[in-house]
């Protein structure tokens, strides 16, 4: 059992002794309990646990020159050292660019729901069972080989700013990636599985690991597809990545830097009248739902895409005073790249709404298409375009009215903005998705999107 009230305590030291060195600190300590279960040629090869207490530091010296730390700790003397060391680094950085203020009002957070398992520590001691099963389910799908890795968090934290405000919190949450393949490498199959509650999500698994193997043996046989103009059926993994990135884009800073095609286009119709999607910090089962930002301000959900008009940014205090606008409690200690972190805005949660077609419904097509189940290696040519390329991995298939031939090497060539304007059908199916491709939590249909470039994964 963790003890919040100590929690307390060391964040309170790290306040106490870093207001004596710098205008303004935030503090946070996060105390976790981690799970790991990694498997490969149908054997678990790991299964470990470990806990940690991190500590996060935001700093502002000399009015304007702002800096971060995060590391370990383990006594007062620790967190001393960690304000000692990041205020003595931050004090010979020239001043922010990008940084006027914090919030210093505190009031009421909302209250979150399906965050947090109480039975976590006894599926952690079942999981490796689970696991086995779920490469069961692969290899009586036809799987040859399964490998993967499931991941088990349990998360205490607790937060404070020198301008007020101050609060807590807790979390599980679990993600699960399966990949089941022949004794030909081309022949594989992807199946996901990710959530808040996994004493509740053992039928998911099982159904990921069957996925996997389903699709691994649907591969057999694939063969070159042919480079050009096809209609495209993304999965939720798949489309999490290529559709998803849009809200999540629809960021200030990101638009400043030149990272974000949304530019110039607040107000406008991006895409179909069926297409909404929200910032939803307090979706119920969301993987990083949070009742307050980094800064302490309350989270609320932010409209992005309302009926295919993208109405929102989110915002932190920052780009709130920048845009002459209001912070959407959209506030997140960020990195980009190596190096100090930044108070940014940032995402928690992407939702899409779901559609209200079958999956038969969207296969029954006349038009040539393709059926993407999996894809790695999404790369901007163009950020502010939103010119892009991501292979598809694994079972990817050649579609006519319902019937599915196997095809391989193909790579998507196209633009998020046009592939987003011709999205034709949403699934019924929406998923949360989260994966080392997909690393904001994303809840979204099958996808089906009209006119979309394939060329060869080659070129």
């Amino acid at each position: 059992m963790v003890d919040v009230d100590n929690l307390k305590i060391l964040v309170d030291k790290a306040i106490e002794y870093g207001m004596e060195k710098c205008d303004a600190i935030i503090a946070r300590i996060i105390s976790n309990k981690d799970s790991q279960i990694r498997f490969s040629q149908n054997n678990i090869d790991i299964s470990k646990r470990w806990n940690s207490l991190q500590l996060q530091l935001f700093v502002v010296v000399k009015g304007q020159k702002t800096g971060s730390t995060d590391r370990p700790v383990s006594t007062v003397e620790d967190i001393k050292k960690a304000v000692d060391d990041v205020v003595r680094y931050t004090a010979i950085l020239p001043d922010s660019m990008f940084f006027a203020g914090i919030e210093d009002t505190t009031g009421p957070y909302p209250e979150l729901k399906g965050q947090f398992d109480n039975k976590i520590d006894e599926f952690s001691e079942k999981a490796p069972s689970v696991i086995n099963s779920v490469i069961n389910q692969a290899i009586q799908e036809g799987a040859k080989r399964v490998a993967g890795a499931l991941m088990l968090r349990s998360e205490h934290f607790f937060f404070r700013s020198s301008q007020g405000p101050e609060g807590s919190g807790k979390r599980t949450a679990y993600d699960l990636n399966v990949r089941a393949l022949q004794n030909e490498l081309d022949y594989s199959g992807q199946g996901i599985a990710c959530g808040t509650i996994p004493s509740q999500a053992e039928e998911v698994m099982l159904a990921a690991g069957a996925k996997a193997g389903r699709l691994s043996k649907q591969a057999i046989g694939a063969v070159q597809g042919t480079p050009g103009t096809y209609d495209l059926i993304l999965t939720p993994t798949v489309a999490a990545d290529v559709i998803g990135q849009i809200p999540d884009m629809a960021n200030p800073f990101y638009i400043m830097m030149g990272l974000s095609p949304l530019k110039d286009h607040l107000g406008e119709q991006i895409a179909p009248e069926f297409v909404s999607a929200n910032e939803d910090p307090l979706f119920e089962g969301g993987l990083d739902s949070t009742a307050f930002d980094w800064e302490g301000t309350p989270s609320k959900t932010i409209e992005i895409i309302n009926h295919g008009v993208l109405k929102n940014l989110v915002h932190n205090t920052t780009t709130a005073k920048m845009f002459d606008s209001e912070s959407t409690g959209s506030s997140r200690l960020a990195s980009l790249g190596m190096g100090m972190k930044m108070l940014l805005p940032g995402s928690s949660n992407i939702i899409f709404e779901n559609g209200d077609h079958t999956f038969e419904e969207l296969t029954d097509v006349t038009r040539p298409t393709i059926y993407v189940t999996c894809n790695w290696y999404s790369r901007f040519q163009n950020y502010q375009s939103g010119d892009f390329s991501t292979i598809p991995r694994d079972a990817m298939f050649l579609v006519n009215k319902g019937e599915m031939k196997p095809i391989k090497n193909m790579r998507i060539s196209d633009n998020t903005m046009r592939m987003l304007a011709n999205i034709d059908a949403l699934g019924n199916d929406r998923t949360q998705v989260f994966w080392w491709e997909v690393r904001t939590p994303t809840v979204i249909p099958t996808m089906r999107i009209r006119d979309c470039r394939m060329t060869a994964a080659t070129q």
